[in-house]
């Protein structure tokens, strides 16, 4: 079975070769970090896919209303919103395997597609069994 860092690598993967511009600053990597530790206790057959516009004006800020808002979100529901100046945009997934990972974050210039990106994490997420 491919482990849960395994399955992100690959969708980070996927989003690169789409050339789709994501984000790993200290302030993405930090921001994306504290939402996942947030929210390690979602629904086992569940994951949140999130992505935010950069540049992030609020971190701290945004990470705690995008778990709020993760929280609400009902299960395979989608919402957008403008968190402390940076649009956002979750996807609450369902129908995922346990073993895949539960919150995947993402920081993209404003020229990137949300949906696409939140479009080809959720077809990894979902594919059978996680493999490939």
């Amino acid at each position: 079975m491919i482990d849960a860092d395994t399955i992100e690598r690959e969708i980070l993967e996927r989003l690169k070769a789409a050339k789709l511009q994501l984000r790993f600053d200290r302030v993405v990597v930090r921001l994306v970090g504290d939402v996942k530790a947030a929210l390690a206790d979602v629904v086992p057959q569940q994951a949140v896919a999130f992505t935010v516009v950069a540049p992030i004006k609020h971190p701290a800020k945004t990470a705690a209303a995008l778990q709020i808002l993760a929280r609400d979100c009902p299960p395979g529901g989608e919402r957008r919103e403008v968190l402390h100046g940076n649009p956002v945009r979750l996807r609450r997934l369902t129908g995922v395997a346990p073993h895949m990972p539960k919150t995947l974050g993402f920081v993209h210039n404003p020229s990137s597609d949300p949906a696409l990106i939140l479009d080809l994490a959720a077809a990894r997420l979902r594919e059978r069994n996680g493999e490939a």
